[in-house]
């Protein structure tokens, strides 16, 4: 998904020496992406060593790739697949990573009263966001509510002694792409951090981590886009080792009848949210931040924690945030 989130850096493979703050090192810039999950992600990094540029960027993309390989339910190939395909008949021993994504998602859903929910499959494929071939007719308000009755993470059962799950109703599919696209982007971070690159931005489809600062010493500027208007920037904030991340109705929708429907669905009810145009929040965890960008587009600001910078693009445009985030604002 992208979101509405504009970063004002120009991706290309650039090199260059700058004097970061007193330091006259050289130090070289190198900028990359690739097609992922899905959506596009962007990486620039920023080192002495042209070569941990370039390796870092590498590892970074591989190491996305490879969560990919797993987590994906789009693939027929992946654990996930596997999992969905398989899971209402026996138990499924699954990867001790993907236990603990699992395992994790069934937190967020409990204490976000079911708001998250990662069993949310068979609504994605009926509206068909995610694919080629999204809703193009009224939708089936009967059908939806027959579809509910196979969403709900309470259906979902995790053996720690062995690692399995297991789906307590015929007709459960989860759906990690409310998550891991998150805990990628925690992972791309580790990967720059453990190569010795500090300074770097990570762009994933309009979630953003910047890691340090930019090459002129500055901290990085991010952009809020308005989700009606594309080129017009509504915000702006400085940042520096956080991740903003953002939930939008504007980039996987169909218009019906003059009505917009998009990609964020309300699991109590089918339906995607209605009170929103775009919500984004700036955290440290990336896993955590893009779920909660969707907790605050569902619901709005009353289930966020209050420690956590918010901006909020309403439905009708009004704009609404914390003081925390005014804070970072430029």
């Amino acid at each position: 998904m992208k979101s509405a989130i504009l970063f004002f850096i120009l991706f290309f493979i650039s090199f260059y020496s700058y004097a970061f703050s007193q330091d006259t090192a050289v130090s070289f810039e190198m900028s990359a992406s690739k097609q992922l999950m899905g959506t596009e992600f962007e990486i620039t990094a920023i080192h002495g060593s042209i070569d941990s540029c370039r390796k870092a960027i590498y590892y970074a993309f591989k190491e996305i790739e490879r969560i990919e390989k797993f987590a994906s339910n789009y693939k027929d190939s992946t654990e996930m697949s596997y999992v969905n395909n398989n899971a209402a008949s026996f138990p499924v021993k699954i990867s001790f990573e993907l236990y603990e994504l699992i395992k994790r998602s069934i937190i967020y859903s409990e204490l976000y009263d079911g708001y998250f929910d990662i069993t949310v499959g068979p609504l994605t494929d009926y509206w068909g966001f995610n694919s080629d071939h999204p809703l193009k007719t009224p939708p089936d308000s009967s059908l939806i509510k027959h579809l509910l009755t196979y969403v709900g993470y309470k259906n979902l059962a995790l053996n720690p002694n062995d690692t399995t799950i297991s789906f307590l109703k015929k007709g459960l599919k989860i759906d990690l792409g409310g998550i891991a696209k998150g805990y990628a982007l925690n992972r791309a971070v580790m990967i720059l951090h453990g190569r010795g690159v500090k300074n770097f931005l990570i762009n994933g489809g309009g979630d953003i981590y910047a890691s340090g600062r930019k090459s002129d010493g500055s901290k990085w500027i991010i952009g809020v886009k308005d989700p009606r208007e594309n080129l017009n920037i509504v915000k702006r904030i400085e940042v520096e080792d956080c991740a903003v991340l953002t939930s939008g109705d504007y980039e996987r929708y169909s218009i019906i009848n003059g009505i917009r429907y998009h990609h964020i669905f309300n699991p109590k009810n089918g339906f995607p949210a209605r009170d929103c145009q775009s919500a984004t929040v700036v955290m440290q965890n990336c896993e955590e931040g893009v779920m909660l960008s969707k907790i605050l587009f569902i619901c709005g600001k009353e289930k966020l924690p209050a420690d956590i910078p918010y901006y909020i693009i309403m439905d009708k445009g009004v704009t609404d945030e914390n003081s925390s985030f005014t804070k970072l604002s430029r």
